[in-house]
């Protein structure tokens, strides 16, 4: 009984770890930022609410799901719910909502359009290990789109702002963090989003069916989502987001 009331104990104190392979991607998520970014902030505080405490793995995206696809992790922070990652993982509630826009210099306009095909033109920056949309990576491996992957999106920017890529796939509150903490001299309209998102997409943590735990675990984080949600602490880091507060640490 004693064995079992310390257990209790350390479990309401937010003790019981929690493994989460995830990724670097300011100011979502990044190792040196300030509470490790505003998803992991997010998904921290959550589990904290059922009395985990979560320990992030930053890796490159791709290992990181991998990793987490096989059950070497608990919890992989964080991807959109593709029907495809579904035969492996369960996939919690909606974290949030965002897009993808496609950017360019301004010297260079990107005409409207349509459809991946009207792309096909133009050398995009992309971010090795990133999950867009199905459509651009079967057209990337079929070799119908011209992609340069690195490995982080500071680097991306550098390519287009040096003329060597002619668009990039970046979310709006990204470049912002990008041109607020690594390109503060940079003119705000040299560089400019199409008005056409890439993608609209919801924002998930996944829970490998590999762990008998996951599906308890799944429905846990959930309800400290939602505890998040109702109490008013999610639109609070929602808001310290939006003022640029998810920065790297000095």
């Amino acid at each position: 009984m004693l064995l079992s009331f310390l257990a209790w104990q350390l479990h309401a104190k937010g003790t019981n770890p929690v493994s989460i392979a995830t990724g670097e991607y300011p100011p979502f998520t990044g190792s040196k930022l300030q509470d490790d970014g505003f998803v992991n902030q997010v998904i921290r505080l959550a589990l904290a609410n059922e009395g985990y405490l979560a320990q992030f793995e930053y890796l490159p995206w791709k290992r990181s799901f991998q990793a987490a696809r096989q059950g070497l992790y608990a919890m992989a922070s964080y991807w959109v719910c593709e029907a495809e990652y579904q035969q492996h993982f369960y996939c919690s509630d909606e974290l949030y909502r965002g897009q993808l826009l496609l950017y360019f210099r301004a010297d260079t306009p990107l005409p409207d359009w349509r459809s991946i095909d009207d792309l096909k033109p133009y050398r995009i920056g992309a971010i090795l290990g990133y999950e867009y949309v199905p459509e651009f990576r079967k057209a990337i491996e079929e070799g119908e789109l011209d992609v340069i992957m690195v490995s982080n999106d500071r680097l991306n920017l550098n390519m287009l702002l040096n003329d060597r890529v002619d668009l990039l796939l970046l979310s709006d509150t990204a470049m912002q963090s990008l041109m607020t903490n690594h390109f503060p001299s940079l003119q705000k309209d040299k560089i400019r989003a199409h008005p056409r998102p890439f993608l609209n997409y919801r924002a998930h943590v996944l829970f490998p069916k590999s762990r008998k735990e996951s599906v308890v675990l799944r429905d846990q984080f959930n309800r400290g989502l939602q505890t998040l949600k109702a109490s008013g602490e999610f639109e609070r880091q929602w808001q310290r987001l939006l003022n640029g507060e998810f920065v790297p640490e000095r």
